[in-house]
């Protein structure tokens, strides 16, 4: 039989051993400070609620997070921008997103007064989607070329459109009312569910005389029909490996848009759509399509 002071020796030898391998696990995941930027960019992102000042970092604080936060923003962002020609660029924006920009904004300033905090977040507050909406940005890149100009033109005067095909539904975008009217590069779009459509996923955009289309790759299908319902996606830091981020590849096509003056090859080869109708069916699509 073992004697009371060896088996009080294991007993103690075992309890050691199980301290020591608490604190490791308290230490890879409790503690680690990328699992808490992680897990604050999470609980920013699935809120459903507009921003406000309690939800915001110091300036103090955020300036010592700011390098992996940005970095997280990083990869946000690629999964949701989608590059429609050279000179335009749609990034859809969340809660996280709009965060961010906040935090950014208010880093330049040594004392932001309650003012000061109140101007951005009402600003940025326009980029946070409600439930069952997204928000994009459209970034007019091109400096002072006659094709930026001319979508520039286009947004101010709401002859721009955009419409996602998305999860059985068709999200037509339109112009916030700060935007419309105004000739800049930077212009926020809100899309809306307006009507069914059949199970492709796809963007349709363009001017008033012609639209084109490019499907939507796996990886943007995927995060945006999560940010949908940005409260059920409890993983969307969670980088996709497996799909391609963007636009798929677009079949070719000889259509341009824009006036005639413009040379064609200033946008991608994307398959012409015209007068797109809403369909019948969410399942479905409308004969003759």
């Amino acid at each position: 039989m073992l004697d009371e002071g060896f088996t009080a020796g294991i007993l103690d030898t075992l309890l050691r051993m199980r301290m020591i391998i608490n604190n490791i696990s308290k230490n890879n995941f409790t503690d680690n400070p990328m699992t808490k930027r992680l897990q604050l960019a999470q609980k920013i992102y699935a809120d459903t609620s507009k921003l406000t000042a309690s939800d915001l970092l110091s300036n103090e604080d955020y300036e010592c997070e700011r390098a992996e936060f940005l970095r997280l923003a990083t990869q946000h962002r690629q999964q949701r921008r989608l590059r429609l020609t050279p000179d335009l660029n749609l990034v859809f924006e969340t809660r996280f997103t709009a965060w961010l920009q906040i935090q950014e904004e208010l880093r330049w300033l040594t004392h932001p007064t309650e003012r000061d905090i109140d101007e951005v977040l009402t600003r940025c507050n326009l980029m946070v989607p409600f439930p069952n909406q997204l928000t994009a940005t459209l970034l007019i890149d091109g400096g002072d070329s006659p094709t930026a100009l001319y979508w520039m033109q286009c947004a101010a005067a709401n002859a721009l459109t955009a419409e996602l095909r998305l999860s059985g539904q068709v999200l037509r975008g339109k112009s916030q009312e700060s935007s419309a009217g105004v000739l800049a590069a930077v212009h926020t779009l809100v899309f809306q569910p307006s009507a069914p459509c059949g199970p492709c996923s796809e963007i349709i955009w363009g001017d008033t005389a012609v639209q084109h289309a490019a499907p939507l790759s796996a990886a943007t299908r995927h995060v945006l029909t999560r940010d949908l319902n940005p409260a059920n996606n409890s993983n969307c830091f969670i980088a996709s490996t497996t799909a391609r981020i963007g636009l798929a590849r677009p079949a070719r096509s000889s259509a341009g848009v824009g006036p005639p003056s413009l040379a064609l090859n200033k946008y991608p080869p994307l398959r012409v759509v015209m007068a797109c109708k809403p369909e019948k069916s969410g399942n479905t699509p409308q004969e003759g399509r």
